[in-house]
């Protein structure tokens, strides 16, 4: 057992100011199949990385390891009773000004069933910077020297190429109980372009590990997938399509759940959206399950270690001491000398360790007070979709009563015919890429906001319920300045959602409607609310807009719907200026 002598304290790294985020940044957990040991595999590309990182070699004894003056390293292992090495956990920490940054890579090979390798990148902020955190190259090093796996799939470094022969393969991939991890599907486009190509070569690999990755290769591919995975999963050509697990292609509402990205927007030098397919991938494995294996294994307790060390020491001391004659003098002062500076050793040691885990401690504790935030905000958002869930089956309710009520009158009145509905109504948009290419559908709606912004909320994983709510309350607006059009209101849209005044209206909740926004937000952050307006209402083309639908009540992007109307003007329409995430006001943090 190797430990280093240095007697240098790691530097602390100034008080936390502010935390804008959670200190788990990255997490990427795979899985090996049963079979040759993989922990001196993964000790060996580890040590390589640290090697490659620090320009030295990278010490990997079990114990602590002071690199630097503000860098620690730590390995432990886990054994067997029989001692046959079955776990092992390796941690970098860097004490940096700005953050203190921790990568921990842990392997387990239990004595049965599959190997599971899992490593985590941690940023603490201090505040003092923005930080853009990356993940650990040592990801895709792992990946291409374990082949691991997940149910049926291979994980690469690379798209794996699928022709029509490997398409029902892809399928079965696709629709494995099994898999835990996401799976990439690429089209090849009609026509390709170096631009598609590059960005596709660019975002496999910051997805290795954390999805199996495919490309079908050819155009007959293409349609072969889209004859088997059906219309509401296919994948067109130039397409992105992420899967989630448990595809059900027998289930149209099971399709929209797995993001796509369009080849136009691949393509577009304009558009990174392409970036957001790792991201969704990578925020997929940071929250996923641990395997149990990496749950239940257990390392050594570092203090016990320590003290079986001190006592160790302390013994061969002890019996140096007794071996020497009682007569000798100057032999008994060299011994004390020699016990003298081995308790000074040990007291510097016990000092660089007791800074050591006062560190830990810390780290410690802020990871416990994000995880409890984490918890409430989780609950906040359970009781939010719940309160909503309320309001759509009341909201359902109603509607059903007034259609059953409808039916009897036309039943008493003998119109037995018009009682049956034959048209069925458009199913809503479950993105707002899909809501943008539908606003054609909103004969009473003026959209000028910038749509770019709009489809950045895709990104978000709520983007569905939000889609959905913005559809909502567009044709609700819709629906508001078509009767105003016919001269069947009187007030504005506040009043045509609170009185229903219009059998048929389409109105959108009153509680989560603000016709203006406070002095002081007008004040302060009025610039934000001037969006681009038709010049027969402002001849500069911009115009300051207040009133505003709510899309969420809470957290940090709540998307708005800025609008001014305009039913009784110029254009005769409602005018759309913003759709978008929250804008600034004095609630903002």
């Amino acid at each position: 057992m190797t430990r280093t002598t240095r007697s240098i304290i790691p530097r602390q790294a100034p008080a936390p100011a502010a935390e804008p985020s959670a200190p788990l940044a990255f997490q990427s957990v795979f899985r090996v199949p049963a079979g040759a040991g993989i922990i001196p595999e993964v000790c060996r590309i580890t040590a390589q990385w640290l090697s490659d990182k620090f320009r030295q070699p990278a010490p990997l004894e079990t114990g602590t390891h002071f690199l630097r003056d503000h860098v620690v390293l730590t390995t432990q292992a886990a054994y067997h009773a029989d001692g046959a090495e079955h776990g092992l956990r390796i941690q970098l920490r860097e004490d940096n000004p700005e953050a203190t940054w921790r990568v921990t890579v842990t392997a387990v090979t239990p004595a049965a069933g599959e190997q599971a390798v899992c490593v985590t990148l941690e940023c603490f902020d201090n505040g003092l910077a923005a930080l853009r955190p990356a993940r650990p190259a040592l990801v895709e090093k792992l990946v291409g020297a374990l082949r691991p796996r997940d149910g049926l799939a291979h994980l690469t470094l690379h798209a794996q190429v699928v022709n029509t022969g490997g398409v029902d393969t892809l399928v079965d991939i696709l629709c494995d109980p099994d898999r835990r991890l996401p799976v990439v599907v690429a089209a090849c486009p009609l026509q390709p372009g170096s631009l598609w190509s590059q960005r596709l070569q660019k975002m496999m690999p910051k997805c290795a590990g954390d999805a199996s990755l495919y490309l079908l290769d050819d155009i007959e591919a293409v349609d072969a997938f889209r004859r088997v995975i059906g219309e509401h999963h296919r994948v067109a050509p130039g397409a992105v399509r992420t899967f989630l697990p448990d595809v059900d292609p027998a289930w149209p509402p099971d399709g929209p759940r797995h993001r796509l990205l369009t080849g136009a927007r691949i393509s577009d030098p304009k558009d990174l959206a392409f970036l957001f397919v790792a991201r969704q991938v990578q925020r997929h494995a940071r929250e996923a399950e641990l395997p149990g294996a990496l749950l239940t294994v257990s390392f050594p307790d570092e203090q016990q270690r320590k003290q079986e060390e001190r006592r160790a020491v302390q013994d061969a001391a002890r019996a140096h001491a007794q071996a020497v004659p009682a007569h000798a003098l100057e032999k008994e002062v060299t011994v004390l000398r020699e016990e003298n500076g081995i308790l000074a050793q040990l007291l510097s040691e016990g000092d660089r360790d007791l800074s050591e885990a006062r560190r830990r401690e810390t780290l410690a504790e802020r990871t416990v007070q994000h995880l409890r935030q984490q918890l409430q905000q989780l609950t906040e958002s359970y009781h939010r979709e719940l309160e909503d869930h309320l309001l759509t089956l009341e909201d359902v309710e109603r509607a059903q009563n007034e259609a059953r009520v409808l039916r009897q009158r036309l039943h008493a009145q003998g119109r037995h015919a018009d009682t049956v509905v034959l048209e069925q109504a458009a199913a809503q948009p479950a993105t707002f890429e899909e809501l943008t290419q539908r606003l054609d559908e909103l004969e009473h709606v003026l959209f000028t906001a910038d749509t770019a912004i709009v489809v950045s909320l895709d990104d978000h994983e709520l983007a569905r319920t939000w889609a959905a709510k913005a559809w909502q309350g567009l044709r609700s607006l819709d629906s508001y300045a078509q009767a105003q059009k016919e001269g069947l209101v009187n007030g504005g849209y506040f009043e045509f959602c609170k009185t229903v005044p219009v059998p048929g209206a389409r109105i959108f909740p009153v509680k989560q409607i603000a016709m203006g926004e406070t002095e002081a937000t007008r004040t302060a952050w009025g610039g934000e609310r001037i969006f681009p307006a038709p010049t027969e209402l402002e001849p500069s083309g911009r115009m300051p807009m207040f009133a505003h639908l709510k899309l969420g009540s809470k957290g940090t992007i709540s998307p708005r719907i800025y609008f001014y109307d305009d039913s009784r003007g110029v254009t005769g329409k409602v005018v759309i200026g913003y759709l978008g995430p929250h804008l600034t006001n004095r609630k903002t943090s």
